[in-house]
Parts: structure tokens; sequence; C-alpha cells
């Protein structure tokens, strides 16, 4: 398979653009797929900086043709679960938040105590 130059690539986005009847008329996916084959083989950054779409739409595997957000959603919370020794089976502290969270500390140190002062003060804390 042939490559698409970035420049053949930056003519047809242009001529789209001209061609267009209304201003957020949807980007066809024929030129969206030029665009990530493109992306292949010359890089994402050098095909957004010719064809002037953004990085997102570029990289979205969504091919129905409508504005989805980006196929990759960073996860917004992480849960780390962390077990006691065995030799400690009721922890020495639990602070319920308003929201369901719930902090259990096993250990009684300096930076435990930071925590849960921090914790407090802030707020929310039952």
């Amino acid at each position: 398979m042939v490559a698409e130059s970035l420049d053949e690539l930056k003519l047809a986005f242009d001529a789209w653009r001209r061609s267009k009847k209304i201003r957020r008329e949807p980007m066809p996916e024929v030129l969206v797929a030029r665009a990530r084959r493109a992306a292949s083989v010359h890089g994402v950054g050098a095909v957004v900086k010719a064809t002037k779409i953004s990085y997102e739409r570029l990289r979205s595997t969504d091919l129905t043709g409508k504005n989805k957000a980006a196929a990759f959603v960073a996860p917004s919370y992480s849960r780390v679960e962390v077990f006691a020794p065995a030799s400690i089976a009721q922890p020495l502290v639990e602070i319920e938040m308003k929201s369901g969270m719930k902090l259990r500390a096993f250990v009684l140190s300096p930076e435990t105590l930071g925590l849960l002062s921090s914790l407090c003060v802030a707020g929310g804390a039952t």
C-alpha cells in the first residue's frame, strides 16, 4: 500500500472545507479514514498539523460519523486495596466520607495522624 502524502491530504481537507454548505457539517468519514491511515505512516502530530483536525478525532476509533469522545477515557478514580498484616485483625481507625468512601488505618504513625487530621479538617468525615 502506498502512503498518501500530507500535501494530498491537506488539499482534500481544504477542498471539503471550501465546499461545505453549513458551518457545522460533519466531517466525511472517508477523509477521517484517510487521515488515520496517513497518521499510521507520518505520525499523528504531522497529520493534525496538515489537516487541522483535532487530535482526539484522529485518534478515535468511532466510525459512525457522530462526534463522540475519544476511544480512550482516563479513569476518574482508582481503587487501591492494601491488606493489613495478619497479626492485626481490627483497624485502629475508620473514616467514612459523605460520598461513601472509607479509609481504614491499621498502623498508627505520624503520617497516618497527618492524613486523618487533613481529612477531618477538609470536612465530610463521619
